[in-house]
């Protein structure tokens, strides 16, 4: 059974590494999510502080050396966005994945919805 859970957390973080890329070199992440609709793609390459400003504080969050994982729970899902430094030292978002309750890949676009409708951010 342990196994299965950490599968569940390492796979996606093995994925991030090799993510597009989102905030690397000096350029820094962006302090604000971008305008418009509230979409997992917005996600990619901001400062925690932006997700937090529209998401709240995340329900779990894991720290690293060089990275931290937040996890936020929807109604029946879990969103997890991945940090990474950037060649500046600062955090910047570059992977957002989306898991069933049950296990199994969710999608991340209603699975954002769902969190934001459970923490009453604004979509839009």
């Amino acid at each position: 059974m342990k196994k299965k859970y950490l599968l569940a957390f390492v796979a996606p973080l093995a994925l991030a590494a090799c993510a597009a890329p989102g905030v690397t070199g000096t350029g820094g992440p962006s302090a604000s999510l971008a305008p418009g609709p509230l979409k997992s793609a917005n996600l990619i390459g901001v400062a925690p502080s932006a997700i937090s400003s529209r998401l709240g504080a995340p329900d779990f969050r894991r720290t690293e050396p060089q990275a931290e994982i937040w996890q936020y729970a929807g109604s029946d899902c879990s969103l997890f966005v991945y940090f990474y430094k950037t060649g500046t030292g600062a955090l910047g978002s570059r992977y957002v994945d989306a898991r069933k309750v049950e296990g199994g890949a969710a999608d991340r676009d209603a699975c954002l919805a769902s969190v934001a409708a459970k923490r009453n951010a604004p979509v839009s």
